[in-house]
């Protein structure tokens, strides 16, 4: 029989070759450091005829997007998304479908690879890591004496959604309310935001490109959900967030707001935990100041590691190089059950109590799908849930680690071979269709 813990994954080798002719459009310097990782690896980026591949930020119906997309892929170019900011694309849980002319998405950490398979995106997803700034550790803060206030922003066209000035205001007014020092950075007018002239706070006007001088110089950041919160916490200052999971909007004058479909599937999953409407914001401040440990686990699913340079280029030149690989999973026993690894690392007792269930005699393998990580990065995940689960060497089960992009292809190929599930995430595509893990089938 097979050992306890294994692993199945493609390649890492991608084939030696010329160099790859890119195409970009960069969406306010969040490529930078992407396209610096590439050139460094001495790929090229080309303006105008044929490229291997197209560096894209979003795939929606207006602004373009799609005609670049068609113009790229009729050369024969792959496509694949880079992260358009700090959040999930969850416009395709509102707005439009995702595009299938796209042939991937790269995403910063595990937990945006994880919500777009709860949305069903069924394009491949790969984790790539944080590129966005450079990581810093958490600075605590035994008193609160500087606050930035970062609202949500209008759009271009000077709009705003009403409830989201609403929200602006409502937290705006807390605020103003403490006893600390307040910066407000603000992009367009403070009116545009929902905002007022008050005595005694700094204005700063912003730019849609990423900024950090105000969040590196204060105690707490109070920011709206989106890409600034998220830079403060990679930069460890104390955050707490607001107006978490609203519908996207294009930002266009008299848009209505479509809701989400499918928000039960990730809200929890996504939010961040310290949020303005968790309680008196005062208290909030000080817990957020005080200790990293509240928001440890959504820090490592949704900032994640530094971009690796090199395993970045390796994974660019393996997609653009290679024909899409088909899912072929290795041996697995009687009765295989399937379970996700950045689950089980958040919940090591579902394994524990696997455990407890199945022994490595037993003829059955328990499927750990590490969702978009490469196979060292899931092995990690999976061998701090044993230690924490406490399970001994010589009690583990059969184990089979899956490294593979989140995908509707890995999806299913999972479902085809499995029996069950050994999850409580919510139920979703081919594998939600399968019953939960109750233990191994007695044959009579």
């Amino acid at each position: 029989m097979p050992c306890a813990l294994r692993s199945s994954s493609p390649s890492d080798r991608a084939a030696v070759s010329r160099p790859l002719k890119i195409a970009l459009k960069d969406h306010l310097g969040k490529s930078h450091r992407l396209s610096q990782a590439l050139a460094r690896a001495g790929h090229q980026f080309v303006t105008e005829g044929r490229a291997d591949l197209l560096l894209v930020d979003f795939d929606p119906p207006v602004f373009g997007y799609r005609e670049l997309i068609d113009h790229y892929k009729s050369m024969g170019a792959k496509v694949l998304l880079y992260p358009h900011g700090a959040g999930p694309l969850i416009s395709y849980d509102n707005q439009f479908e995702p595009y299938a002319q796209v042939d991937g998405t790269l995403n910063i950490g595990p937990g945006y690879a994880e919500v777009a398979r709860r949305i069903g995106d069924p394009r491949p997803s790969h984790v790539i890591g944080w590129s966005l700034c450079d990581q810093k550790p958490f600075r605590a803060a035994a008193d609160v004496r500087k606050v930035v206030f970062a609202p949500l922003h209008p759009s271009g066209w000077g709009t705003l959604a009403e409830h989201n000035r609403a929200y602006n205001a409502a937290t705006y007014a807390e605020l103003l309310k403490g006893p600390w020092e307040l910066t407000v950075r603000h992009i367009g007018t403070l009116e545009q935001n929902g905002l007022w002239p008050a005595d005694g706070v700094k204005y700063v006007v912003g730019g849609y490109e990423l900024a950090f001088a105000e969040m590196d110089a204060c105690d707490v950041v109070v920011a709206g959900e989106g890409t600034y919160p998220s830079l403060a916490v990679a930069r460890g200052v104390p955050t707490v967030v607001y107006g978490q999971m609203q519908p996207p909007m294009y930002g266009l004058p008299d848009e209505e707001p479509i809701p989400l479909r499918s928000l039960e599937r990730y809200a929890g999953y996504h939010r961040f935990p310290l949020d303005v409407d968790d309680g008196p914001l005062d208290e909030l401040l000080h817990v957020a100041a005080a200790s990293e440990a509240p928001i440890a686990e959504w820090k490592r699913r949704h900032i994640g590691e530094p971009l690796d340079d090199a395993a970045f280029c390796s994974l660019i030149e393996r997609i653009v190089r290679e024909p899409a690989a088909r899912v072929e999973l290795d041996e697995t026993r009687a009765f295989t059950v399937a379970g996700f690894a950045d689950e089980l690392h958040e919940r090591p007792d579902l394994l524990r109590e696997y455990a407890d269930a199945v022994g490595p005699g037993d003829d059955a393998t328990l499927v750990l799908w590490g969702l978009g990580l490469d196979a060292s990065q899931t092995l990690s995940l999976v061998e701090r849930a044993v230690a924490a689960a406490g399970i001994a060497d010589d009690r583990l089960p059969d184990v089979l680690l899956l490294p593979l992009p989140g995908s509707a292809v890995a999806d299913r190929a999972l479902a085809e071979r499995c029996s069950a599930v050994l999850s409580d995430w919510p139920p979703v595509g081919r594998l939600g269709e399968l019953p939960r893990f109750a233990g191994v089938p007695q044959v009579a």
